[in-house]
């Protein structure tokens, strides 16, 4: 029998699952550290954090796909950063006052599970699997980081939706991205139009580096993208 939370009606064991997963500890503490979340339920296309709102929380993608957006003074949005299933954002006010820097919406339907910044200090200061999760944390954002810095420099469009593609089949078998990536959404990551990034995959088709299947996008060759991608 699955247990939800009386709150939220969230499923206790996929809670202890993923708090499981993300901080790498026992059932025990897992318990303990699910204890202190409160699990909101968020429709696609809803805030779930605002722009320059208070950072008084860390939150954790228990099921579902977050996005933070930036927003142009002309209105051009840009993707900053994703969050899926067992994912940590909002860490930025833990130790000091700050605000949101970017809104944080719901791509789909989402469960999210909100810490109290005090409450998640504490659990870092008592537990090393948390404190480690953190810094786990920060490491791949700053890669991430200099990774985007790098090309968003140094690769045409092209390249980067190049290398857009091959980071996304790497995150599952390495050849097949399923679904498939929505355009103006892949258009976003690499900083670009949904016109462009629709031509570049058409080339890409023609070329026969990439096959459209139902549901999903598949590396025909895996290395021939990896040489336009510079």
């Amino acid at each position: 029998m699955q247990h939800t939370t009386a709150a939220n009606n969230v499923p206790t064991d996929g809670l202890h699952a993923i708090v499981r997963r993300t901080f790498g500890c026992s059932e025990d503490l897992a318990g303990v550290i699910a204890g202190r979340a409160r699990v909101r339920a968020h429709r696609p296309r809803s805030t779930i954090v605002a722009g320059e709102s208070e950072a008084d929380h860390v939150h954790l993608v228990v099921d579902g796909h977050a996005r933070m957006i930036a927003i142009a003074m002309e209105g051009r949005s840009s993707v900053i950063e994703d969050y899926v299933d067992g994912d940590l954002f909002g860490e930025r006010g833990l130790f000091g006052e700050a605000r949101s820097a970017h809104d944080v919406v719901a791509v789909r339907h989402s469960q999210i599970g909100a810490f109290a910044n005090g409450d998640f200090l504490s659990l870092m200061n008592t537990y090393s699997a948390v404190a480690l999760a953190v810094s786990r944390l920060l490491v791949a954002r700053l890669d991430q980081a200099q990774r985007r810095l790098a090309e968003g420099s140094t690769l045409s469009v092209r390249g980067r939706v190049c290398s857009e593609i091959l980071r996304l089949a790497r995150s599952g078998d390495g050849v097949k991205i399923a679904p498939a990536p929505v355009l103006a959404q892949l258009a976003l990551s690499v900083d670009s139009t949904r016109e462009t990034v629709s031509r570049t995959i058409s080339q890409l088709e023609k070329k026969g580096l990439i096959r459209r299947d139902e549901g999903a996008l598949s590396i025909v060759s895996v290395r021939r993208l990896e040489e336009l991608v510079y």
